[in-house]
This record gives structure tokens, sequence and C-alpha cells, in this order.
């Protein structure tokens, strides 16, 4: 098997597009949650996102949680665990989560 290398402009590259599409996951669903009348608030932090999510609840004390389901599959559940789960089981508040198909995602600035 051959080396693979990747360079240090490499990962800066990929934090950069994980950063935008990240941005753009939370304008488009705020905006989406204000369209509708439902106050909301959305940030990005660092960390493992069931750990922070389940801080962050802690520090906030919101009346709801709204976490997405990726939906992976019963193997991957298994071994990852999902936090979605984590977040039902450990979050200081009521969690609600939500599963979509692919088709209700948004397009994605990164990828085009």
């Amino acid at each position: 098997m051959d080396s693979i290398y990747a360079s240090p402009e490499d990962f800066k590259s990929l934090k950069h597009k994980e950063r935008a599409r990240g941005l753009h996951l939370l304008e488009y669903f705020v905006n989406r949650c204000h369209e509708k009348g439902v106050a909301c608030e959305a940030w990005i932090r660092k960390g493992d996102p069931k750990e922070v999510i389940c801080l962050e609840v802690k520090r906030v004390q919101p009346d709801l949680l709204v976490v997405g389901s990726r939906g992976l599959g019963p193997f991957q559940r298994v071994f990852v665990g999902t936090v979605s789960e984590f977040c039902a089981k450990h979050a200081e508040c009521p969690v609600i989560t939500i599963k979509r198909s692919e088709n209700e995602a948004p397009q994605d600035p990164v990828d085009d």
C-alpha cells in the first residue's frame, strides 16, 4: 500500500470547509425557526459533540433541546453510539430528536 501525505495546509483547508459547512447549516436552520416564529439560539463549539451539547444545556438551561439524527445503521450505533441518544439520556431538559430524509437537507455551499 502506498503512503498518503497530507500537508498542514490540507488540514487547514479541511477545517475551513467544515467550519463553513457548519455555519451554513446553522444559518439555514436558525432562519427556518425564525420564519416559523420559533425563538432559538445556535453556536459552534469545539469538542465531543455529545459532551459539549450537554454542557451547553447545563449552561443555557433551555426549555427544550432539538437534535438531529443522521440515521446511523445498527452496527455503527452499537459501536459509536449516537449524539441524539446520549443527549436524550443526559441533557438536563426535554429532548426532541428530528429524523429527516437527505432531500430535506439544505444545499451545501462547500460542495458546489
